[in-house]
């Protein structure tokens, strides 16, 4: 069955969608808020992790708001922590240890997805911690394989995954999908019961919010 269409599931069950990408630094910012949302909802929730690359061409990404540099990026990053009040490493950025594509990066994490779920979500949420606290390059093979041993995936078999046609058609599956719901920021939240009905939340907001959103559609199904 395709990723796009709607799973059949148990009116007990919600259905989230997290359109997300590992280089963006207000995802890295709401993983407390979405971590408190899955654990509230836990063994009630289909949970997904979707993929929605923030660039597929660093230089053009650079362009599109005015800069030349990755360094003059990071003010952005710092931005992001400054509102949030995380922790966020700009490090990266200012020494250019960044991915060319976020989106070979999302690839990485769609084939860790497919290895399991589990070490899938673990490995997208090391990626992160190692560009925005470590201010390591995670579009380098050898930082990826590093992490693929730290969550306990394969590293050559995560590796000859990565550029194969069925994996980067559940890359475009999930790009697919953010257009049918009209998701252009990242993060967006997309939640829905067992009847269909449907809340979109686009950004970071509190986790009382997506948890009240979830509690609603629950009840409505």
């Amino acid at each position: 069955m395709s990723q796009n269409k709607m799973p059949e599931f148990s009116k007990d069950l919600l259905h989230a969608r997290w359109f997300t990408d590992p280089v963006c630094s207000w995802s890295f910012a709401a993983e407390e808020a979405i971590g408190i949302f899955r654990h509230h909802f836990s063994g009630r929730m289909i949970f997904e992790n979707r993929m929605l690359p923030l660039y597929r061409n660093l230089d053009r990404f650079l362009e599109h708001h005015g800069m030349a540099l990755p360094a003059e990026f990071a003010a952005k990053v710092d931005k992001v922590s400054l509102a949030t009040g995380k922790p966020i490493s700009s490090e990266a950025w200012k020494k250019g240890a960044v991915p060319h594509s976020s989106e070979d990066a999302c690839l990485w994490v769609k084939a860790a997805q497919s290895i399991d779920p589990s070490k899938g979500d673990l490995f997208l949420s090391l990626m992160r911690k190692t560009l925005f606290v470590d201010a390591r390059n995670i579009g380098e093979v050898s930082v990826l394989e590093g992490m693929s041993h730290t969550v306990g995936l394969d590293p050559l078999r995560l590796k000859s995954m990565v550029n194969t046609e069925e994996n980067k058609a559940l890359l475009s599956e999930d790009g697919g999908l953010a257009r049918l719901e009209g998701v252009e920021t990242r993060p967006t939240l997309v939640l829905r019961n067992s009847g269909g009905d449907r809340v979109f939340i686009g950004g970071l907001m509190d986790p009382e919010l997506y948890i009240h959103a979830g509690e609603v559609l629950l009840r409505e199904a």
